[in-house]
């Protein structure tokens, strides 16, 4: 029986929940995001952020309104099939295998990328992308309980290295680096920002959590999402008060035309062992985490995929169908980490977690509450730019981006 009230839910259960939600926006999107926002300037950043954080706090909102009527498991396709029908099936499936297939290429690409800078130079880039891949599939496949029992120790670590990542980066600060402005190079932040405040997967845990308590459920969102925005803040502020726009292979530039995470170049930039090694744990430890998460996701969505139309549940063969792929890609294109990030957020998630839930909100409103119909159309206008720029860029329809003379 539902709640009505948060009275049977603590304020210790409301936090609980809440650093969980935020533990979920430290990843590969906290990773990306200063280089690709900081394309254009810390005043367009923060903008870029704040728009985005809106845009996936009110999607949130609206997928617990509509999961609170039918007390099931999130199941993304499903999902949308009861909101919107069949078509609404079909673009979720899509959209859904791009953000986990998406996802799996970005972890590959950034934590070789972060491993290869420590080891000699002859050591293959392939080694390193294969050994990992090894290892963490590993745990998906044999080991997910084991790193289950430890999730909350997990999540303290990473949240510790991120403090002293915030604390060692700022040795090396300036604050005039922060006047910085391009403002034609906002839309570049906009895909990546929407991977760092995707948590949505999350929701139906958060939901039986606090015994599906609906209010309780909005408190622990608006908190979470209020703690990972004070950390993509915070962060975005470090990196960009630190490296140069564009000038030197520590500048913003360099770091995204190579397709690196922002630790790297922060890295180089301080010498410092103590933020080298707290960047290395914590991208280690995050992306290894959201690896195994949607990791599990994907090999359960192929599973059932495999079963609903071949009428085959062969472990090997889901496994080949779900890992292989982004092994090979990552294997091709070593640098792809930003690029896998921008299709991730700028298709996968924009469309899952913007555009459908816009319309979601504007079917259910009918035009009757004035502000319920400017935000669905908003949602829906803000995400249909992000889809049709990212699409522009890759078909190479649109050229917006920075280029080292």
């Amino acid at each position: 029986m539902t709640q009505t009230s948060t009275e049977k839910v603590s304020w210790l259960t409301i936090l609980s929940a809440s650093f969980l939600v935020a533990g979920n926006l430290l990843g590969i999107g906290i990773l990306a995001l200063p280089i690709k926002v900081g394309l254009s300037g810390f005043l367009p950043s923060i903008f870029d952020i704040l728009l985005i954080c809106l845009v996936m706090l009110l999607s949130a909102f609206i997928i617990v309104m509509r999961l609170s009527k039918e007390k099931k498991n999130f199941d993304i396709p499903s999902f949308f099939n009861q909101e919107l029908g069949t078509i609404g099936y079909w673009i979720a499936i899509i959209c859904n295998l791009i953000l986990l297939y998406g996802v799996l290429v970005a972890y590959l690409s950034v934590i070789s990328s972060i491993i290869i800078t420590f080891l000699p130079p002859q050591i293959p880039h392939v080694f390193i992308t294969f050994g990992y891949f090894l290892f963490v599939t590993s745990l998906i496949m044999f080991g997910r309980r084991v790193l289950r029992g430890g999730n909350t120790v997990l999540l303290i670590a990473i949240f510790i290295c991120f403090l002293i990542l915030i604390k060692s980066g700022m040795a090396d600060f300036k604050p005039h680096l922060l006047t910085y402005t391009d403002w034609k190079y906002i839309p570049l932040g906009l895909p990546v920002a929407v991977s760092a405040f995707h948590f949505h997967n999350i929701i139906p845990t958060v939901f039986n959590y606090v015994k599906h308590d609906v209010k309780a459920v909005r408190k622990v969102i608006s908190i979470g999402v209020g703690i990972g925005l004070i950390m993509n803040l915070i962060w975005t502020s470090v990196v960009l008060g630190s490296l140069l726009p564009s000038a030197g292979i520590n500048s913003i530039l360099f770091t995204f035309e190579h397709g690196l995470p922002a630790t790297i170049p922060m890295a180089h930039l301080l010498h410092s062992g103590i933020f080298t090694t707290a960047g290395l744990i914590f991208a280690f430890l995050a992306v290894t985490a959201s690896y195994v998460a949607n990791g599990t996701g994907l090999f359960g969505f192929i599973k059932d995929m495999t079963f609903t139309y071949f009428r085959t549940e062969n472990k090997l063969l889901i496994g080949c169908l779900a890992f292989i792929l982004p092994l090979i890609i990552t294997v091709v294109y070593p640098q792809i980490f930003l690029s896998a990030v921008d299709i991730v957020g700028g298709i996968g998630e924009t469309v899952l977690f913007a555009i459908l839930p816009g319309i979601i909100l504007l079917r259910i409103n009918k035009g009757r509450i004035l502000i319920l119909s400017f935000i669905g159309y908003s949602m829906f206008i803000i995400g249909s730019f992000i889809f049709l720029f990212i699409l522009g860029q890759k078909l190479d329809l649109i050229h917006l981006a920075p280029m080292l003379h």
